[in-house]
């Protein structure tokens, strides 16, 4: 399992390689959303640094970074979770978010969902 995971990783960081634009922002559940990236785009470079542009044109530099987290329960079924990570800031302000990637839809689209305990952030990437 451990080099399935390794390959699987490799390929999220490979494909995430790029500009991509956030086109949609969408919340469920119950609770208050933490939105910390509203719209705008990022690119994420191949040395892992990012550069984040709000709907203002504002620019964030930093850096991200793809982890997998594999979860195996009491039967001994396994499940990975991949999870995005977003540090940049400007100066003034940071912004960090974590999310969680479950598959690319495409090599031009994904979904990825931040968890803010009963309500979930739904955010979807198209490459510019």
């Amino acid at each position: 399992m451990a080099g399935c995971t390794k390959n699987r990783l490799a390929k999220f960081n490979t494909r995430i390689v790029g500009s991509w634009q956030l086109v949609e922002v969408n919340t469920f559940g119950l609770g208050s959303s933490n939105i910390v990236f509203n719209g705008g785009y990022f690119t994420f470079n191949s040395n892992n640094t990012a550069m984040y542009y709000d709907r203002n044109n504002n620019s964030f530099t930093g850096t991200w970074y793809i982890d997998a987290y594999v979860y195996t329960d009491d039967e001994g079924d396994s499940e990975t979770d991949f999870i995005l990570s977003v540090d940049v800031g400007d100066g003034r302000s940071m912004k960090f978010d974590r999310f969680e990637i479950p598959r690319f839809g495409n090599t031009n689209r994904f979904k990825a969902k931040v968890r803010n305990g009963l309500n979930v952030v739904t955010y979807v990437f198209e490459r510019r």
